[in-house]
């Protein structure tokens, strides 16, 4: 699918979503024309009508359409039931849908089934259930190039003009119903119809109604004065002045120096106090101060090497003139 047909398909879906609640999956009711028009043109059924309706299908086909298309199909001697034809795809990708017109059940004509599911009531028109019709045109009839009898080609034109008219009336009346989308097969492409004059128009009231609500409805207004009371109210109340986050603000420098400064002092007093508890004894035996006096430096005087070693007090040592008194004796 080009995608300029898909996007206007995809705004199409959304409309009626918009306007008429339709959801995924989509139900999707099929009838005997569709299904013999996929399998001639050799199309899948659910891909193609996720591609058209741009979403996820259900197709789902009545009790009177099946008996419509077994209705035409040969009888099995075997089991005395007609065959199931080709064009039919088994229940688990094309679901069966009850319906019962009257008591006994039995099948009614297909037009009429599909047109009372549509819409229940005939006099008011509208499509409870969300259901998309897919129809198609029937198969022309075969042209005999034989020469046969007259009369035989006059009947099968009959009745294919018969079932010609049958499908137009199907979406004629399809039509006719507000929020009923159409897909129809045709020339081998799988196509969605617009919104029909009845959707339009019902979508344009819903539109407007919405548009008008807030400023013509009672209800609504007194609704909104509350609300804008309410918000009046939250509004006078946040505007009351409050401190800032103790957490943001930056702490001055004078304060901060000052509690590190007594913070400092009062390390160096605990510290004081616990040397002077600790050594108390010594303190008292020695005669000294618990603080240790500092060292004092040695001083050297340049002419120690030469002149010999001095003493303990700077004077020099009597250790040479003693040895020179020896050498003498």
């Amino acid at each position: 699918m080009r995608a300029k047909r898909s996007k206007k398909y995809r705004k199409l879906m959304h409309q009626y979503e918009m306007a008429f609640g339709f959801r995924e999956p989509y139900q999707v009711l099929v009838d005997s024309n569709f299904l013999r028009a996929v399998h001639s043109f050799k199309m899948d059924l659910i891909p193609a009508l996720e591609r058209t309706l741009q979403g996820t299908p259900k197709p789902l086909l009545t009790k009177c359409s099946l008996a419509a298309i077994m209705a035409n199909q040969p009888i099995n001697p075997k089991t005395n039931n007609p065959y199931r034809p080709m064009h039919l795809p088994p229940p688990t990708i094309l679901p069966l849908r009850h319906c019962s017109h009257n008591e006994d059940s039995t099948p009614i004509d297909e037009v009429e089934c599909l047109l009372s599911l549509l819409s229940p009531s005939a006099d008011a028109k509208r499509n409870k259930e969300h259901y998309i019709l897919a129809t198609a045109d029937p198969p022309a009839p075969p042209k005999s190039t034989s020469g046969g009898d007259a009369r035989k080609r006059k009947r099968g034109d009959d009745e294919g003009f018969a079932a010609l008219r049958r499908a137009q009336k199907l979406r004629v009346s399809a039509r006719s119903i507000p929020g009923v989308p159409i897909v129809y097969v045709k020339r081998s492409v799988m196509i969605l119809e617009p919104m029909s004059t009845p959707s339009e128009n019902l979508r344009d009231g819903v539109e407007r109604s919405k548009f008008r609500a807030g400023l013509n409805d009672e209800a609504t207004l007194g609704k909104r004065k509350r609300g804008e009371e309410g918000e009046e109210k939250k509004k006078r109340a946040s505007k009351k002045a409050k401190g800032p986050n103790p957490l943001s603000v930056k702490k001055s420098k004078k304060k901060g120096a000052e509690a590190a400064g007594g913070a400092k002092q009062e390390k160096r007093n605990e510290e004081a106090h616990r040397t002077a508890d600790e050594t108390p004894d010594k303190a008292q035996e020695d005669g000294e101060s618990s603080v240790p006096k500092p060292k004092r430096r040695r001083r050297h005087h340049k002419g120690s090497k030469g002149e010999g070693n001095d003493g303990p007090d700077g004077a020099p040592s009597n250790e040479g003139q003693a040895a020179t008194a020896d050498m003498s004796d």
